[in-house]
């Protein structure tokens, strides 16, 4: 993918985050972009995300940067604490480059609508919504049907953003395995902008945190894993669930008075995905559909974010798609896998239950955000990627001077 060889037809399945994120990012690239998505139109999705900095370095290399901070809320000091309050550990966000300082919570839908705009107006890349994938082949024909009925599309390259079910994925030989953590989160948005318990609480119930959004609401989630909340769950009971968390975290009882239906609630069931391999001739694994995981890391999104920024400059790095693809693998694979096991051992960490054992994993907690070695290996492990490396990576895709040195992998890690 270099300025000697013909634009590279590039089909990106899907348009979350993740695949809207690629499309750009390969779009900048130099190539042409038909990105595909099952839905007819594009419909406000989720409740909040936290957009972390190597999240955030991908976006702002895009160009996006001044809308999301417009639109978000951000932070850069988070706490975690009991559930009355005391602090467990607290801990300001690294400075990794200018602007790329801090946290920023927003709207999930919000940011959904400004990459989604981004792609309608990006001149290379077709939008194509309410098209389905049938069938995705290793030479790079991809099955699709619409309203306009079926038809065979031709690429170069096909990447899989179509989420921990993807359809591409079950076409290919990746050696995938989804499998339910048997964990569960509850998340919502009230229209009310608080304050009071931002960060995260680790208590009896398990965690609960949130923090405003921006724009007058606030996000919050809620483990719903212990059996007395698992079962008002079930029976969509949200006058007990309310009762509960609110009597485990009082000062997060404003947030729950603001949820009037259960229906408010979006109950997310964690499963995570690992693959053996990321490749299989044209087709490529990005985002969920390569590496879902439980979202205590809040890593999920920004790890498909950073996916797509290497995926492109492994692509322009080396001419060969295979050679490309299996540096890709070979650098994401570990970095997310190491992630994952992380945001794994956090999840059951937070549940942890009884008096004694709590109290154990506070102190150990505590003692190792004390460490500044231990807090940068942390940092480095989440952000996977140097944030202000990969700012400068995606805002210089579109140069010759970035396809001249990108073949020094030194210059731009």
């Amino acid at each position: 993918m270099n300025q000697h060889t013909p634009s590279p037809a590039v089909i990106v399945v899907g348009a979350g985050i993740g695949g809207l994120a690629t499309a750009l990012v390969l779009e900048k690239a130099g190539a042409t972009v038909t990105l595909v998505e099952k839905v007819e139109t594009s419909t406000p999705v989720g409740a909040g995300i936290l957009l972390q900095p190597n999240g955030l370095a991908v976006l702002s290399g895009l160009g996006l940067g001044p809308e999301l901070e417009q639109s978000g809320f951000a932070l850069d000091h988070i706490s975690l604490r009991r559930a009355d309050g005391g602090i467990i550990a607290s801990s300001t966000v690294p400075a990794h480059a200018p602007g790329l300082d801090h946290v920023l919570t927003m709207r999930r839908s919000t940011l959904h609508a400004i990459l989604v705009r981004a792609v309608t107006d990006a001149p290379n890349i077709d939008v194509r919504f309410g098209t389905t994938v049938i069938e995705a082949s290793r030479s790079g024909t991809v099955t699709v049907e619409s309203a306009h009925g079926v038809e065979v599309l031709a690429s170069d390259l096909v990447v899989a953003a179509d989420g921990v079910g993807s359809v591409v994925r079950r076409h290919g030989s990746f050696g995938a395995r989804a499998t339910p953590a048997g964990t569960t989160y509850l998340r919502a948005i009230v229209d009310t902008e608080l304050d009071a318990f931002r960060g995260e609480f680790w208590t009896p119930l398990g965690l609960f945190g949130g923090a405003p959004l921006g724009d007058g609401s606030t996000y919050f989630y809620a483990a719903a894993n212990a059996p007395a909340v698992a079962a008002a769950v079930a029976d969509r009971d949200l006058d007990t669930i309310r009762r509960l968390w609110s009597d485990a975290v009082p000062v997060g009882a404003e947030a729950w008075s603001g949820v009037t239906t259960f229906d408010q609630l979006l109950v997310n069931d964690v499963v995570r995905v690992d693959a053996e391999r990321w490749h299989d001739g044209a087709l490529v694994l990005l985002g969920d559909a390569a590496h879902a995981m439980a979202p205590t890391l809040g890593q999920g999104a920004n790890s498909a974010l950073v996916d797509a920024a290497v995926l492109a400059q492994e692509l322009i790095r080396t001419p060969d798609r295979d050679a490309a693809l299996a540096a890709y693998a070979a650098r994401r694979r570990p970095a997310v896998r190491a992630v994952q096991d992380s945001a794994d051992r956090l999840a059951a960490l937070s549940d942890l239950r009884g008096r004694l054992r709590p109290r154990l994993r506070d102190a150990a907690i505590r003692a190792a955000t004390r460490i500044p070695a231990a807090a940068r290996r942390q940092d480095r492990l989440a952000q996977q990627e140097d944030p202000a490396a990969l700012q400068n990576l995606v805002a210089s895709l579109a140069s010759t001077d970035l396809r001249r040195t990108a073949s020094d992998p030194a210059a731009l890690r």
